[in-house]
Parts: structure tokens; C-alpha cells; sequence
């Protein structure tokens, strides 16, 4: 596979990432602090949404593995819904500035709109890395593509959209906010644009027998997918727990409101310098060792966290950071593991149908976002936060205990689900080449 196809369908998730790390850091402070949502409402509304995004992947991943056109199954997709997809974050934000007077409404249903539009552009999106190659290696660098531009788009995010609505805002961060989306839209746009051009679809198997039972027989007979969903919604409610309460620790432990700007940076910073050795490493042993080591780092750091309980700036600062390290494994891993579920399903079952493991990997991380954002704001309605006032010491034991105790046991948990997946070491390729001898006979 040539670089640029390797670079170019990476790209994709620089865009994805302004849109959606923007959410993952801000949106829910965007919503408590800047619009004057309650806690509770806030995370509902997070939950609500993402619930709903994540039932409708396995839905779209039905329809994208079912469409034809000349730009191929899934490419199209990128190429004309990206503009939507940038049109609908652009609305999350005005919204509320447009009907302030049914805040709680607005809000609602813009980010019920974006999540629908994401759903339509990003399974199909993601399900590209299944039908441009069946090399595991291949796989492993596309995965550490996306991982480089995600951590870029997520640096980028972390650290401009503060100061930008600040700036742009000129004291009203509401507009603030809206003017600082729309600069990331345009900017999507023009990324995705490159990705549709880059890459193609070299995998075509026969699908004119594909029905809904096939699909369904195909994902039931599963085992390695159903042991990455399950490890990926546990450590995803609890590393959404983590990204979202550490904006209010810092703010009210550390005592900066800069503070979490420069955490988020430095967290997807070392994410991004690890990720070139943890895909040497994946090469050279295994994707499941990744992962659990991955994940084992990350429960330990979480748990330091927990016991050190930092109110100092450079220890706080520091040990998020390795955080991130931990969590550039999961990524690469889960992401470079997930399409050689497609041949696992495709060998046990005789049925291959990849948008709908990408549809519904998709919906084992949305849904646990949505769980995990919802449990912190219900967490902080619980232990009496009230925004921008001084926090009682309870408020504030809560935090700690919310911020890193509840993260580093989902995390270990997750550690132990991973260990039953079946494909260690060289089982996929071993699996692909019977693929290949059954199809040359058949």
C-alpha cells in the first residue's frame, strides 16, 4: 500500500478530531459554565444523545456495507456528508446562542442532529481500513495513521479552543465558542476532501447473498469482536469519566482554569510520541499485548493519581501525561485489531460484512461515552458541585475519587476482559491464508 493512501485516509480523523475531541474536552463545561446548564441536565443530555448515536451505528453499518455507487461502498460517504458534519457542530454551538430563552431544548437538538450526522459519516469512514487491505502490518499502520492525526486534531483542540473563544469572543464566550467552531468546520472540510481522494477500496467480495440473517449469524458468531466490544465500552466509560472530571479538578483542586489546557495538551502530546513505538511493538510481538499493557499502565498512573490526590501543577501535569501514553496503546490497538474481527467473523461464519463490526464498535464506544458522561454529571449534582464558586471539602473528595479512583478500576477491568481474545500473535494471518485456500477451491 503506498504512503499517501496510508497518510491520506489518517488525515480523516485530524478532522474527525477537531470535532470530536472538542466535545469529549469541552462541551460539557461549555454546557454548565457558559450556557448555565445544571449538572445533572448537562450530562442527561450528553447521555441522551450519544445513546442514541451509538443505536444507530449498527444501523448505518447495515446500510453503508449495502451501498454502491462509482466512488466505491464507503467513500462516497466522506465526500458528501462531510460538509454536514461540519454544518451540525457549527449548529451544537449556536444553538443556544439563537433561542437563549429554551437553552436546555437547543441544546437537545443540535447535539441530537450532529450525532446522527456523525454516525452517517464515521462508520463508513472507519470501516475503509477493512476493505483497503487484509495485511495485518497494513492494518497496524493505518491504525497508526489515524492514531497521529487523532492526537494532532486533539493537540490542536486542546490547546486553541480556549484562547480562541476567548479571543474571538471579546468577553462573551458563547460567540466565543460559535466562531471557534466554525473555523474548525471549514478547516474539516478540506481534510476530508483529502482523505476521499487518497485511499481506495481494493478488498470487493461478493455481496449479492448478504441479508440481515447472514449479518446477524456473522456477528453472533464472533467471539474476538464481542471480547474487544466489551473491553472497549469498559475502559471507554471510564477514560470518559477521567477526560471529563479532570476539566473540573483542575479548576477547582489545582486552582487554574489554564491548568486543564495545558493537561490536555501535554495528555495528547506524549499520546502522540508513543504511538510510533507502540506500533514497532505490535509488530514485533502482538496487538492484544499492546493493549494490555496499554491498559495496565493506565490503571496504575490512574491509581497514583488517586493515592498522590496532586495539588500541585507539575506532579498533576506529569502524571496525566503518562496517562496519555497508556492510552495511545489502547488506541492503536483497538482500532488496528478491529478489522481482523472481519476475517475472524468471515472464517467462523462464512458471511463477511465489515461496516456492521465497525457500526457496532462504533456503538460500544459512543454508548459507554454516553454512560460515562452521564455518570459525571449525575456524579456532580451528587457531591453538591455548584460552578463557579468555591467547592465544599466533600465536593472536593468527590472529585478526586471521580476523577481517578472510578477510572483506574474500569481500566483494570477492561486489562482482564482483553485476556480471552482468541487471536494472539500470528492467529489472523494464520486465519486469512485458510481464507484464501478456501476461496481458491471453492
Amino acid at each position: 500500500m503506498r504512503a499517501s493512501s496510508i497518510i491520506g485516509y489518517g488525515s480523516g480523523d485530524f478532522g474527525l478530531n477537531l470535532f470530536y475531541t472538542g466535545l469529549n474536552l469541552y462541551l460539557l463545561f461549555y454546557y454548565t459554565d457558559v450556557v448555565g446548564l445544571e449538572p445533572g441536565v448537562a450530562g442527561a443530555i450528553f447521555m441522551v444523545a450519544l445513546l442514541w448515536d451509538a443505536v444507530t451505528d449498527p444501523f448505518m453499518g447495515i446500510v453503508a456495507s449495502r451501498t454502491r455507487s462509482r466512488f466505491g461502498r464507503y467513500r462516497p460517504y466522506i465526500l458528501f456528508i462531510g460538509p454536514s458534519l461540519g454544518a451540525s457542530f457549527v449548529l451544537l454551538f449556536a444553538g443556544p446562542v439563537l433561542w437563549p430563552d429554551a437553552a436546555v431544548l437547543a441544546c437537545f437538538l443540535t447535539h441530537l442532529f450532529f450525532r446522527t450526522v456523525y454516525t452517517i459519516f464515521g462508520v463508513p469512514y472507519a470501516s475503509l481500513s477493512a476493505a483497503m487491505t487484509t495485511s495485518g502490518r497494513e492494518r497496524t499502520s493505518l491504525s497508526g495513521a489515524r492514531m497521529q492525526f487523532a492526537t494532532l486534531g486533539a493537540i490542536t483542540t486542546a490547546f486553541l479552543t480556549p484562547w480562541l473563544a476567548e479571543l474571538l469572543g471579546r468577553g462573551n464566550l458563547a460567540n466565543g465558542y460559535l466562531l471557534t467552531a466554525m473555523i474548525y468546520a471549514v478547516i474539516a472540510q478540506i481534510v476530508f476532501f483529502i482523505a476521499f481522494a487518497s485511499v481506495q477500496e481494493r478488498i470487493e467480495t461478493e455481496r449479492s447473498s448478504l441479508t440481515l440473517s447472514s449479518t446477524f449469524r456473522a456477528v453472533k458468531g464472533n467471539l474476538a469482536f464481542w471480547v474487544l466490544f466489551a473491553g472497549v465500552v469498559v475502559n471507554t466509560v471510564a477514560s470518559t469519566i477521567f477526560t471529563k472530571s479532570i476539566v473540573y479538578y483542575a479548576r477547582y483542586i489545582i486552582g487554574e482554569v489554564g491548568a486543564v489546557r495545558e493537561a490536555l495538551t501535554l495528555y495528547t502530546l506524549a499520546a502522540s510520541a508513543a504511538v510510533l513505538g507502540w506500533m514497532l511493538m505490535a509488530r514485533y510481538t502482538s496487538k492484544s499485548l499492546v493493549l494490555t499493557t496499554g491498559l495496565l499502565i493506565n490503571a496504575a498512573i490512574l491509581l497514583l493519581l488517586y493515592v498522590q490526590a496532586p495539588e500541585a501543577k507539575p506532579l498533576f501535569l506529569t502524571l496525566t501525561a503518562m496517562v496519555g501514553v497508556g492510552t495511545a496503546a489502547t488506541i492503536v490497538a483497538f482500532w488496528a485489531m478491529l478489522p481482523d474481527t472481519v476475517e475472524y467473523g468471515q472464517w467462523k461464519t462464512g458471511v463477511r460484512d465489515e461496516s456492521i463490526f465497525f457500526g457496532l464498535f462504533q456503538f460500544s464506544q459512543k454508548a459507554a461515552s454516553g454512560l460515562g458522561v452521564g455518570a459525571v454529571g449525575m456524579i456532580l449534582q451528587a457531591i453538591g458541585y455548584v460552578a463557579n464558586v468555591e467547592q465544599a471539602p466533600e465536593t472536593i473528595a468527590g472529585l478526586r475519587v471521580t476523577s481517578f479512583l472510578l477510572p483506574a478500576m474500569g481500566v483494570a477491568v477492561a486489562a482482564l476482559i482483553v485476556q480471552f481474545y482468541p487471536m494472539k500473535r500470528d492467529r489472523h494471518e494464520q486465519i486469512v491464508a485458510l481464507l484464501k485456500d478456501r476461496e481458491i477451491h471453492s
